[in-house]
């Protein structure tokens, strides 16, 4: 029996259709929902061409089905992938055969564990996702030969064995290559976005280096001013009323100063120091008690394990400060804020039960003059995630419309 070389390099051929388009397309131009969807449909798509092109042994189909259907699963997202495991419960069906049952078999085992590797591959490294992808690959692809031997009555050859065998290679590198080529555009995208966000803090520091000092001079000479005429005999009740608008607003005004400040400072050339977070935390979280209290909003620390990290007293109040007075601002009723030891790292969670962000708001933090808040300018935030990273920190956000926020912060443990 002649294996199909032909119809084998037309499966390589048409399981690239998908990555093709999403290179193409996307470019991180579309929001998550609208990429979710171009997975799906192009996933089915490609599933349905590669069921139309499969290699015939022995009444069994055998193609690349299996790639485009993992593709869905992991980067479109549980909807997408259901969605085309039933199209192809469909499309199969239409061909019939003997090995449809067992494809069906196949399928469905499949389908009972991609929930695993789902959850899992977001959170490893590119080397490992690779792994991950080709090792589920090939064990759901050599399913399907197998249970068509337990299902039919025919004997084994060495030369069925053999096409078998290379079938099933075949698909381990189609994921190797997909997984590959995918992370790596990814990894150029999310860098061109880093990129473009150090460039603009790197403007926002050089204009704060240039003007904030200038500014804060004559703001200081009239708040001095404003104060002295709060205390005149002669001004009427409505014009103290304006007198502490004016100084609200000119203290509201000096913290946007502030923050600039921040931003052109050289923050690396701080010293560093052993530092207990369950100590910085219940420092900032006193701090803001008042603040808390007027919002009615509950703060709860818990921590879990050794928090000691190298870095800077000051700094890391003051990125405590800043995300959990956002926090406070987003809450319904509670923030909550854990400190966990996780091998050697520390991870640093503050939870709101507020209305959530979206995706694009999300992808937004920590731009210049860009935040959710009516009077916000964005600068707070911006500098904490300097901070962040100059201790050699990560973050992350999550959030759901229903259950609120998740600021995550990891640093190294010392």
């Amino acid at each position: 029996m002649q294996f199909q070389y032909n119809q084998l390099l037309l499966q390589m051929l048409i399981v690239q259709i998908p990555i093709i388009l999403y290179l193409v397309l996307a470019n991180g131009r579309i929001d998550d929902k609208k990429e979710k969807v171009m997975w799906g449909l192009f996933c089915t798509i490609t599933l349905a061409l590669s069921i139309m092109f499969s290699i015939i042994l022995d009444g069994v189909r055998l193609d690349a089905r299996v790639v485009p259907w993992y593709l869905a699963f992991i980067y479109g997202g549980t909807g997408a992938g259901l969605f085309v495991s039933i199209s192809f419960f469909c499309v199969r069906s239409l061909f019939g055969g003997v090995g449809m049952i067992p494809s069906f078999v196949a399928m469905l085992i499949s389908i009972m564990f991609i929930f695993i590797a789902q959850k899992k591959f977001h959170f490893l490294p590119v080397k490992k996702k690779i792994y991950l992808s080709v090792f589920y690959v090939t064990i759901c692809s050599a399913m399907l030969p197998f249970i068509a031997v337990l299902f039919g009555n025919d004997i084994m050859t060495m030369t069925i064995l053999l096409n078998y065998l290379l079938f099933i290679l075949v698909n381990g590198m189609l994921a190797w290559f997909s997984i590959y080529l995918i992370e790596s555009h990814r990894e150029k995208v999310l860098l061109r976005k880093e990129v473009q966000r150090n460039e603009k803090m790197q403007v926002v520091g050089e204009l704060a280096a240039s003007v904030a000092h200038e500014i804060r001079n004559p703001m200081t000479s009239i708040k001095g001013f404003l104060q002295l005429l709060q205390t005149a005999d002669n001004i009427t009740e409505p014009q103290k009323e304006y007198l502490k608008i004016s100084l609200e607003e000119i203290n509201r005004a000096n913290e946007i100063i502030s923050d600039y400040l921040s931003l052109g400072k050289n923050q690396t050339r701080k010293k560093h120091s052993v530092m207990d977070l369950e100590l910085e935390a219940k420092k900032s979280i006193s701090s803001l008690s008042s603040y808390a209290l007027m919002s009615n909003v509950e703060i709860s620390l818990e921590v879990d394990g050794r928090a000691v990290i190298l870095g800077n007293s000051s700094q890391i109040q003051q990125m405590f400060i800043n995300i959990i007075k956002n926090s406070i601002e987003a809450a319904a009723k509670n923030v909550h804020v854990t400190i966990s030891q996780n091998k050697k790292q520390v991870d640093i969670f503050i939870v709101d039960d507020g209305e959530g962000l979206t995706t694009d708001q999300i992808d937004k933090l920590g731009l210049p003059f860009y935040s959710t808040k009516e009077k916000g300018t964005g600068l707070g935030l911006m500098v904490t995630l300097q901070i962040i990273g100059e201790m050699g920190g990560k973050w992350r956000v999550t959030s759901d419309k229903k259950n609120g926020t998740i600021f995550q912060i990891t640093f190294h443990e010392i």
